[in-house]
């Protein structure tokens, strides 16, 4: 049974910080700065997977997205784990001191801060330390990595082809299904896209690879169903929550698929406004935090007591919150689409436990808070 986490009084000088990257291939890493606990290490044939994973096992990549080296480290997570002793960057250092600090991260994190990369790579606590030698080496010119299977494709210099008549698309560390949908006019949009790539892309549409090369118009394109003599109610794959709805104009889901814990408004001195701001959904860590409907990401970061947060401006002027998250999937300025994976739940800043804090606003910033299981209910949603 999950947790019912609650969030306590903003405290400014409380530390809970992570990491997170957001590119396509790669994983949101969590990575706290303090960790507790007896030493975890992974040998170094499991980190040579995990490399493969997040990076191609390109030890010194750096591709201008905030995050460095063959393990994907954000400058601040190397930084606070005491990655400058050996370099200032991690591409910069070599592979045997980006694994030395990745073993702190296992130590303090554990393998959730890889948390699809470390799965694929068999990543766990308690394996033998691995063979390497850090030490002893000051900053490093990159060194030519062996060419590998997978190549690092580059935007703008990736040459797109035609199969048949379906134009063809070649995704990009960094890309997103919405990016893609918007940035060529696909019919049907994230959605339309997906439909018409599943095979290639799994299950998942929120995990796609540098070098998958996706269909985006032409026939392959399309959601090849017979033509109906009224307007079809959208087929739902097993990406679309089933709490979907439309109101009017407005399709709206609910940000998980879970009860409410604890309401809004309710009173009580954990809270700096002297009532709860929102609604929490009591969730276990990890789990998929989607955005309530369309619209434009304002906030996707640190916000003190709510630890990692998105904040969605609407078409109809309502923002929407979405607190003390273990992961974030977009940034600053995207466009998101209704039911859109934004992040992982998770119980950073001020929070008793793992849970999605949830909020509507008349404005970006806290303090204009309104009734969010009424907005919610006015778009259709259950709850």
């Amino acid at each position: 049974m999950a947790v019912r986490g609650r969030h306590r009084r903003y405290q400014p000088n409380r530390i809970n910080r992570a990491s997170l990257t957001v590119t396509a291939g790669g994983a949101g890493m969590a990575l706290p700065l303090i960790g507790t606990g007896v030493a975890h290490a992974a040998d170094l044939d499991t980190w040579n997977k995990v490399a493969a994973c997040e990076s191609t096992s390109r030890w010194h990549v750096n591709t201008g997205n905030g995050f460095y080296g063959g393990l994907q480290f954000a400058q601040s997570t190397w930084e606070a784990y005491g990655g400058t002793r050996y370099a200032a960057r991690a591409d910069q250092a070599t592979k045997d001191q980006q694994i030395a600090v990745a073993e702190k991260v296992l130590d303090g994190q554990g393998p959730g801060a890889w948390p699809v990369c470390s799965e694929r790579a068999g990543l766990t606590r308690g394996g033998d330390a691995p063979d390497i030698q850090p030490a002893g080496t000051t900053k490093q010119t990159p060194k030519k990595t062996p060419k590998t299977s997978v190549q690092d494709v580059q935007p703008q210099t990736t040459p797109q082809s035609r199969a048949g008549k379906a134009e063809m698309y070649t995704v990009v560390r960094g890309d997103t299904l919405s990016e893609i949908a918007e940035s060529e006019q696909v019919k049907g949009g994230w959605r339309g896209l997906y439909a018409a790539n599943r095979k290639a892309i799994g299950a998942d549409p929120d995990l796609i690879l540098p070098g998958q090369r996706l269909a985006v118009r032409g026939k392959a394109a399309t959601i090849t169903e017979p033509a109906p003599t009224t307007k079809p109610t959208p087929k739902k794959t097993s990406a679309e929550p089933k709490e979907e709805a439309t109101t009017g104009s407005r399709s709206m889901v609910a940000p998980v698929s879970a009860a409410t814990g604890t309401p809004y408004r309710k009173a009580g001195a954990l809270w700096s406004k002297g009532y709860h701001t929102g609604v929490d959904f009591a969730v276990p860590t990890g789990t998929s935090v989607k955005a309530v409907g369309s619209g434009q990401v304002v906030s996707a970061g640190w916000e003190g007591s709510f630890g990692y947060q998105v904040v969605i401006r609407h078409a109809d002027g309502r923002y929407t919150q979405y607190a003390h998250l273990s992961a974030i999937s977009v940034r600053d300025g995207q466009s998101v689409g209704a039911g859109q994976r934004i992040g992982r739940s998770g119980s950073t800043g001020n929070s008793t436990g793992p849970h999605l804090h949830f909020e509507v606003r008349t404005g970006p910033g806290f303090g204009a808070d309104v009734d969010p299981v009424a907005y919610l209910r006015a778009g259709g949603v259950r709850i």
